[in-house]
């Protein structure tokens, strides 16, 4: 199924999603904690910084709550929300995990802290080498290159040191695959090369959506050795040989196929961007699955990411509706 820029005006009903994601391969306890210097909240991580450039060293933590996270977790959840068949393919396996839709768990999870701060949260991997035995072998042995999907999602390319392999061995299909790298800021150029030609791989079998926000973009393209200058969104996708890259941001969210498509991105008042651009990659994903072209599934996914910024929940259709409604 190629394919297509797509052009119309709106995105389509939603009462039009259906199709089946599969979601892989990581998966978190995610513990939110306030963090105190003495008995001031610190709101922010320039308070931080400002606080620790003063000398202070003594800080007290207060647990706040402790949920599931991981960027193909939260694609899942978001799927789900918007009425979508979903298979998790991830590191769920402990007793504070559950989840509404099917899962397939590759073993424990990751452990991490965030510590929540007003618009943009401070997160810490405790135990950054919990994917190191996820590869190709562990995940056909659980049946996910033989799961049927309509749309698949891979992410965490930094987490996940075999990522690279989990690409090269999705069969030939004409259901998409979306690939949202996630924070590799600071990407080694051997890493990036590596997972360029497994992307350029994988879309000569089937059609692949790459999907980053803009700094992971400008890092993904220095580490490649192109100049960022301009827009380099086209120059990169041209690179990796892929049918479409969209770089969610805001406030334009950009489409990249054998033309380039602009998105306004909704302007609401953000309380967090954590899961946003998750949020964003579920709708495109679900969005695909259902069979709508890149740019409606992209719009979609733009108002979920504005949903779960502005109210920490993963939208379903009517909230995101009632969204779009509104702004």
């Amino acid at each position: 199924r190629p394919l297509s820029g797509g052009r119309r005006p709106v995105t389509p009903p939603l009462d039009t999603l259906a199709g089946h994601v599969v979601a892989c391969p990581d998966g978190s306890v995610d513990s939110y904690t306030h963090l105190y210097d003495g008995s001031e909240r610190l709101t922010s991580r320039d308070e931080l910084a400002s606080r620790l450039r003063s000398g202070e060293r003594s800080f007290s933590v207060e647990p706040q709550r402790t949920v599931p996270g991981g960027q193909a977790v939260n694609v899942a959840r978001q799927s789900h929300a918007l009425g979508g068949d979903v298979t998790l393919f991830g590191h769920c396996g402990a007793e504070t995990l559950s989840f509404p839709f099917s899962v397939e768990s590759l073993g424990a999870p990751s452990r991490v802290t965030v510590r929540a701060f007003d618009g943009e949260d401070l997160m810490i991997a405790d135990d950054p080498d919990a994917f190191d035995s996820c590869d190709a072998a562990r995940l056909r042995q659980v049946g996910l290159y033989a799961a049927p999907a309509d749309a698949v999602f891979v992410g965490n390319a930094v987490s996940v040191v075999h990522i690279p392999d989990i690409l090269r061995e999705f069969a030939a299909g004409e259901t998409p695959v979306v690939f949202d790298p996630g924070p590799i800021t600071g990407i080694a150029a051997s890493r990036a090369e590596t997972l360029c030609s497994a992307l350029g791989d994988l879309a000569d079998r089937r059609p692949v959506v790459v999907s980053p926000n803009a700094a992971e973009t400008t890092a993904f393209a220095e580490a490649l050795g192109l100049d960022a200058g301009g827009d380099v969104a086209p120059r990169l996708r041209d690179r990796l040989g892929i049918d479409a890259f969209v770089v969610h941001d805001h406030p334009t969210t950009r489409i990249i196929t054998d033309e380039v498509r602009r998105l306004d991105t909704p302007n609401v008042e953000r309380t967090s961007r954590t899961g946003g651009g998750d949020a964003f990659v579920g709708g495109l994903a679900t969005g695909l699955a259902s069979d709508w072209s890149v740019v409606d599934a992209a719009r979609l996914g733009t108002w979920c990411a504005a949903h779960r910024v502005s109210g920490g929940q993963f939208g379903g259709c009517e909230a995101v509706a009632s969204l779009r409604e509104r702004v």
